[in-house]
Formats: C-alpha cells, sequence, structure tokens
C-alpha cells in the first residue's frame, strides 16, 4: 500500500519548518529550528482526523508522563508540547537518528552492540514500568540514536493514544504479543517483555520473528502466525540467546519473563557467558526506600560511587560490570584536603540541610499528589476451582487512569478493568494488592487474598 503525503506543517510561534522527516499512521514528524535557543528540534504533529476531545485529554496526560520519563538517558528527551493554532496537538522533541530501525534488515546488528542497546533501551521500559507506564509499541523503528551515539526509544505513551489492533493505531503486528493480536488486551508487562524480545531478535536476524523468507508476509499472514506461535528461527541467534529469548516471547504471559528487568538480567548474563562487557541496567531507584545502612553496606556503598565516577569518566571502558545505576544518586564521594577540613565540614553540613530540605519538600510532593488518586476502597475474593476471582468497584478513574495489579506470585500488571484472576494450587494463598495509577503516580494500594478450591 502506497504511503499517504505528509500534512501540512503548522505555523509555530518560535520555530521555523525546515522540511518533512517522516511520516507515520498517527502522525508526521517535520524538521524545524527553533529560534531561541537556536537548535534544529523535531516536531511530531498529530494527525487532524484522529484528534477528537478524547485524544486531546489523553495527549496531555501522556505528555506529562513523558515529561518525566525523559529524564532518563534511554528515553528521547522532549523539550515542549502544545496545540497548534489548527487544533492539532504536537511535540517538540530532540533530533535524534532512526537509521538504526531503518537500516536493522538489510545491516543487522552483531550480538554485542544489539545486546547493549537492549539493556540501554530495556533499562528505560522498566524505568516506565515502576512508574506505571506502558509503551505499547516496542520496535527496531522506535529506537533512536543520539548526536552522542546514545540509543533512546522514541513514542512513549503516544503509542497508547489508540488501543485498535492495527499498526496505524499505534500497533506494530510483527512486534505485537500474540493475546494483542487477538483482541485480549491493550498491552501490560507481559505484552512489552514480548514485544523487547521480539525487537532484540529482528535487531539481530534482519527480520522479525514471524517472518517467513519465500512466503507472504503481510499483515494478516504475520497475524496468524504470531497467534498460532509459528515463529521462525534464526542461526543468527547465538545459542546462549536462544532460550531467553524463547521465554520472552514464550506463547503464555505467565510463562513469560515477570518484568522486563527479569528479561534484562538474563541478557547480562549472556554478555557474560559470551565474555563481552556487561551493560548495566539503569533504572530509577528511590534512595530512601532502603534502611539506615550498616558500616559494611557505607564501604560497599562507597565503592560503587567510585565506580560510577569512572563510568562517567570513560563510558566505554571495558570491565565495568555493574547491574544497576542508581540514578538519582550523587556521581561519588570526594575525600577532603587536610588543610580545608573545617571549610569542608561546614560546606557538608550546608549541603546536607539543603538535600534534606529538598527531599522534604519532594516527600510532601508526592503525598500531596498521592492524597489526590483516589483509592480502591475494597478488593472481593471469590475462591473457584483452582483460581481465585479479585474484583472491586470503580473508585473514580478519569481520563488515562489505570489499574496497578501486584500479585503473591510476583507479577505487576497494568489494567484498565475492575476484575483480574489469579491461578494457583487448592490450599495456596492467592493475594492482589490493587492501586490506581494517574500520570505516573501510584496511590495507595488495597490489598485481598483467598485460597483456590480444589
Amino acid at each position: 500500500m502506497p504511503r499517504r503525503l505528509p500534512s501540512a506543517p503548522p505555523v509555530l510561534p518560535g520555530f521555523s519548518h525546515l522540511h518533512v522527516l517522516g511520516t507515520g499512521g498517527y502522525a508526521d514528524v517535520f524538521l524545524y529550528e527553533q529560534a531561541l535557543p537556536r537548535r534544529p528540534v523535531a516536531v511530531k504533529v498529530l494527525l487532524a482526523e484522529l484528534v477528537d476531545e478524547d485524544v486531546r485529554a489523553s495527549f496531555r496526560s501522556e505528555v506529562n508522563l513523558m515529561g518525566r520519563l525523559s529524564s532518563h538517558p534511554g528515553i528521547l528527551t522532549v523539550f515542549s508540547a502544545s496545540v497548534a493554532s489548527d487544533g492539532r496537538p504536537y511535540l517538540v522533541m530532540e533530533l535524534a537518528n532512526p537509521e538504526l530501525g531503518e537500516r536493522f534488515r538489510t545491516e543487522p546488528l552483531g550480538v554485542e552492540a544489539a545486546l547493549r542497546v537492549a539493556i540501554h533501551i530495556g533499562s528505560a521500559i522498566e524505568t516506565a514500568h515502576r512508574a506505571g507506564v506502558l509503551h505499547r509499541d516496542i520496535k527496531p523503528a522506535n529506537i533512536l540514536t543520539t548526536a552522542f551515539g546514545h540509543p533512546v526509544l522514541s513514542d512513549f505513551g503516544i503509542a497508547g493514544l489508540r488501543h485498535d489492533v492495527s499498526e496505524a493505531a499505534g500497533v506494530s503486528v510483527p512486534w505485537a504479543a500474540p493475546e494483542v493480536l487477538r483482541g485480549g488486551t491493550g498491552g501490560t508487562i507481559a505484552t512489552e517483555v514480548w514485544s523487547l524480545g521480539a525487537t532484540i531478535f529482528s535487531l539481530i536476524a534482519g527480520r522479525s520473528p514471524a517472518e517467513q523468507p519465500g512466503r507472504a508476509n503481510d499483515q494478516a499472514a504475520l497475524t496468524d502466525r504470531i497467534v498460532a506461535h509459528d515463529l521462525l528461527p534464526s542461526r543468527a541467534i547465538p545459542t546462549a540467546l536462544r532460550p531467553v529469548l524463547d521465554r520472552a516471547m514464550a506463547a503464555k504471559p505467565a510463562d513469560r519473563h515477570p518484568s522486563v528487568e527479569a528479561l534484562l538480567e538474563d541478557l547480562q548474563r549472556v554478555q557474560r557467558e559470551l565474555e563481552l562487557d556487561v551493560t548495566p541496567i539503569e533504572v530509577e531507584l528511590d534512595p530512601w526506600a532502603s534502611g539506615p545502612a550498616t558500616q559494611a553496606e557505607e564501604d560497599v556503598e562507597a565503592q560503587a560511587d567510585a565506580l560510577r565516577l569512572r563510568q562517567r569518566r570513560a563510558r566505554r571502558s571495558p570491565g565495568i560490570t555493574g547491574s544497576r545505576i542508581d540514578i538519582s544518586s550523587s556521581t561519588g564521594r570526594r575525600t577532603p584536603q587536610q588543610p580545608k577540613r573545617l571549610a569542608v565540614g561546614v560546606g557538608i553540613a550546608a549541603a546536607t540541610v539543603v538535600v534534606l530540605g529538598i527531599v522534604a519538600v519532594a516527600a510532601l510532593a508526592l503525598s500531596s499528589v498521592s492524597a489526590r488518586i483516589p483509592s480502591v476502597a475494597e478488593v472481593a475474593a471469590t475462591p473457584a476451582s483452582g483460581a481465585v476471582e479479585f474484583a472491586w468497584q470503580d473508585p473514580g478513574l478519569t481520563g488515562t487512569d489505570t489499574y496497578l495489579v501486584r500479585t503473591s506470585t510476583g507479577d505487576s500488571l497494568i489494567q484498565g478493568g475492575t476484575s483480574f484472576t489469579l491461578t494457583g494450587e487448592p490450599g495456596e494463598r492467592l493475594c492482589v494488592q490493587v492501586a490506581v495509577n494517574r500520570d505516573g503516580s501510584t496511590g495507595e494500594s488495597t490489598e485481598s487474598c483467598a485460597e483456590p478450591l480444589p
């Protein structure tokens, strides 16, 4: 099917249009030059025929989420967003190169490069999941490269404006999980694990998992194969990586990795097995989440701080094998020189007061946000044969609010429905915690437990 012509670029105050960068199923991307500060930027403009009041409301909510997430090094930076004079919402973003997603079919990545890209991008996805945000359109074309050569994931949240099963609506069939293509869900953590696994496969193999040379590979054919789990292996995938991708793309969601982080840890294990440099998992951690540190823990943290400092000085130096990076922590401690001990001590004390003040303000702000989020009053648990059915009343969800469901089996899911079924053995105590997620913040959770019937 021929590509459509791009829409007319909107007139944006403070920006000069240069040319078209690309077209998609729900938006066009244009190159503009920003007047102040003077720099080239990419501007994504939603198509006029998709814009209605629901889309505008969703757009505002999603843009706020993207603004919070774009501080992650693996997520494309969003500079600003607004609505043009003709009514079309738009995003002003960092200009990045889409070459990686365009060339993988003709120039697949080597295993080392693909694993490095996958862990960088997967870290961004895991960070988003912890904020209650799903991407819903993970694929090679949404992996861009910054001017400094860093891979970043684009289109966070915007792909979720429509949940129809079609590429034009934000779901790309070759990398979609079978339950998405069946219409059973608009997206879960399990479907994101599938899409990331399919993307890793594609970057190395030069094709998506369901594509088969010499056969029909249109959307309908790919959909049928993915739903039937008729996936074609590739010799390009090394032996050590095959079981990891097989698990990520398992037919049943329960058989996949329970989180993107679990998948990334398996990818790190493959890097070690292949004697490659191990790529750190960069996820945002809450520094106040743990209790007081012991002396041994402080010594370990001091070593970790020194490691982080070395990483910043030489990002590509061999032998760095940290499993995570706490992007909310300081860049490292410095040992003060003896003649300046008093001045340094005063400086540290002042800095401590400032930091404590910032933490207090942040905690107050977070508690204020949490207080505005409705909570589920009660979760009813109904035991059934080999399962427990949990249900609750809508506490007043609005816009793009969702439910974050955590289970006693270690799963976390994001959904819009007010019921959830958890399977287990008779006599096994099954529990769920249900909370409302609004604009990336999660409210108070409500727990319920029961045992399945024989």
